[in-house]
């Protein structure tokens, strides 16, 4: 069941959460991180799944709605002089709600973490294994958002003099069609666009511009990096998914998005020692939101991530 709580350093503003016990014994906390697009609601499905594993040692998981998302109050930052409208909360600033959220529920279990992140949370998981190493021992990501590029220097610009209808689109494509998926596309994703919860992108790029840097250190025992899994869509889905939703024209993705996005998820996986990385995977019938989509794919990778978390303890 979903609570609240009030972060000691913002006391007029609640966050929302579920806390899901675990084994008594255990000191393992799993940590779901959202997306922009869907609040912490959508992994339920999965924590169930997760809950009839045969998992030896049941940890405990947290999910929770950043400020101004899901049923989370809004950011009180928003009233700050030094912030500017549309832009509540960076990075930097995520982490630290994130932080002190997890030492207020769980202290006794925030020193031992594993991260399950859609989309943007993929920046919110490595940042949060930077500042506090040792901590994060296993991160599972779920179609990880690319914050070192965007659409604008991915796809081809219909105004520029070199562009070239014939071979630069899907075959097929009308030229106002594919005018109008440049525009959204540009539009909406890049790092200065606002979004209803009013996460400030604009710095990532320049935070994260390598996939595969820095190298994380997850373990408090050796010098080895967490254990990692790297999740995509499947091109198919996807590419279905953003022509109902977007009207982007189908081939768009496959021409440009994916390779960019297999490169990144790639680099996801040099994060931390080579034994310790599996993918890129792909999720079967999955868009964006793989969680959303394929429930029973994502609980077995979390129980191969924390068995061999534990594994290794």
């Amino acid at each position: 069941m979903t609570s609240t709580v009030a972060l000691p350093s913002k006391p007029d503003a609640t966050l929302a959460y579920e806390l899901i016990p675990g084994d008594d014994a255990s000191n393992l906390l799993v940590v779901f991180l959202n997306g922009l697009g869907l609040a912490q609601g959508v992994w339920k499905p999965t924590i169930e799944l997760f809950r009839q594993s045969s998992v030896s040692s049941k940890p405990w998981m947290l999910t929770y709605d950043r400020y101004g998302q899901g049923a989370s109050a809004r950011d009180p930052r928003e009233t700050w002089p030094t912030k500017d409208p549309g832009y509540a909360h960076t990075l930097d600033d995520v982490t630290d709600d994130l932080h002190e959220l997890i030492q207020t529920l769980s202290p006794d279990r925030s020193s031992r973490i594993v991260f399950v992140n859609n989309s943007i949370g993929a920046h919110v998981a490595r940042r949060y294994a930077d500042r506090y190493p040792t901590v994060v021992e296993g991160i599972l990501f779920l179609d990880s958002n690319p914050g070192n590029t965007d659409y604008e220097s991915i796809w081809p610009n219909p105004k520029d003099p070199s562009f070239n209808l014939e071979t630069m689109v899907p075959p097929g494509t009308a030229r106002d069609v594919y005018e109008a998926a440049y525009t959204k596309m540009t539009t909406i994703f890049s790092p200065a666009a606002k979004n209803p919860e009013g996460f400030d992108r604009r710095q990532i790029k320049n935070m994260l511009p390598d996939p595969s840097e820095p190298k994380l250190k997850g373990s408090k025992t050796s010098d080895k990096g967490p254990w990692i899994t790297v999740v995509g869509h499947e091109l198919e889905q996807f590419s279905k998914e953003e022509w109902a939703m977007m009207k982007i024209p189908i081939g768009m993705a496959a021409m440009y998005t994916q390779p960019m996005w297999q490169k990144y998820n790639e680099g996801l996986c040099l994060l931390t020692d080579p034994d310790r990385a599996k993918g890129p995977l792909i999720a079967p019938g999955t868009g964006h939101f793989v969680q959303k989509d394929n429930p029973p794919f994502v609980a077995k990778e979390l129980e191969e991530l924390v068995e061999k978390v534990e594994g290794s303890a």
